[in-house]
């Protein structure tokens, strides 16, 4: 083959070269999610899956495997081979609290799992009753400190991130305050609209609705910057709180001894695919933006939360069987 021809011919199938390294690795890319089918984590995965195929050659495939908070699929992801085809959606929940919460979760999240990348991210969202008279963090937290034993809170369960969104609230602001979990969103922001509970931390897209329709109002956001969702809305750092910064993300992980060059193949093939337009504006709808992070910028961002969040749920003397 002359050197016009072959130079003609790398030229016009990149595909072919790309492809060439999945096919040789056998069967398809399972990817575990740690909870039932329709939370957003399983929205992400199946994203995702849909676009391994193009980008990999390879088949994704979802598996749900719910139980213990995500630790049961985390768990399954860190026992898999290291060969690139089991990997697993995990949140700031598996990886940065559930550690301090259950006295044994399977894995570790340093010594077990590779990180391959973050993929995306949504905050939460401080919220009052719109009956309730409070217009601001400081009315919260001045009420709290008037009420004996505190207002009291709900969360969509103990140990969620939204519970210890409130929680680390609680601590940074010294307010006092009684924990209400329900099972779920929905039941917590009915007894709020209903005035049975004073307060919530929860997803933003959870109570967004509400407080569109004039039922709750969101007194601030915990993200570093406001959410264009509710632009209206201040951070808690602009309310007053320095460095306040809480984010549920959503990041894709593997077992331990993943070696680096597959962990950025299958990172270069999940940003790939969260960053097309079509992807990306159906995770925003889903109430999340696209937030690419590579393994490195993966593995500092955990290490940062484990301090965080341990520290807090240490003071929160939080425990789960």
């Amino acid at each position: 083959m002359t050197a016009p021809r072959r130079r003609h011919l790398l030229l016009a199938a990149p595909a072919l070269l790309v492809a060439r390294p999945a096919a040789a690795q056998a069967g398809p890319v399972r990817i575990i999610v740690p909870y039932t089918p329709g939370a957003f984590n399983d929205a992400l995965a199946r994203l995702v899956a849909d676009g391994m195929q193009g980008a990999l050659g390879q088949i994704g495939v979802v598996e749900n495997r719910p139980g213990a908070s995500g630790s049961i699929g985390i768990a399954a992801a860190a026992q898999a081979a290291p060969d690139g085809t089991t990997i697993a959606v995990a949140n700031t929940a598996n990886l940065t609290m559930n550690p301090f919460l259950f006295a044994n979760t399977g894995y570790d999240p340093r010594r077990d799992l590779s990180p391959i990348c973050v993929a995306a991210r949504l905050m939460n969202a401080l919220t009052v009753s719109a009956e309730s008279g409070m217009a601001s963090l400081a009315d919260l937290i001045a009420r709290s400190k008037a009420k004996p034993g505190g207002l009291s809170f709900a969360s969509s369960g103990t140990g969620s991130s939204p519970h210890l969104a409130a929680e680390l609230l609680k601590h940074r602001t010294g307010i006092p305050g009684v924990h209400v979990p329900y099972r779920g969103s929905a039941p917590g922001i009915a007894d709020l609209i209903g005035g049975r509970v004073d307060w919530t931390m929860d997803n933003l897209p959870n109570v967004l609705p509400q407080a569109q329709a004039g039922k709750l109002r969101i007194l601030a956001v915990t993200g570093r910057e406001r959410d264009p969702a509710a632009p209206e809305v201040p951070t808690l750092q602009e309310a007053g709180l320095a460095d306040f910064e809480v984010y549920v993300w959503f990041g894709f992980v593997g077992p331990a001894a993943l070696p680096q060059a597959m962990r950025d193949r299958l990172a270069a093939a999940i940003l790939g695919i969260v960053q097309r337009p079509e992807t990306a504006e159906r995770i925003r709808a889903g109430g999340a933006t696209v937030w690419p992070r590579d393994s490195a910028q993966f593995a500092a961002l955990v290490r940062d939360e484990l301090d965080k969040w341990g520290t807090v749920i240490r003071a929160a003397g939080l425990k789960l069987e």
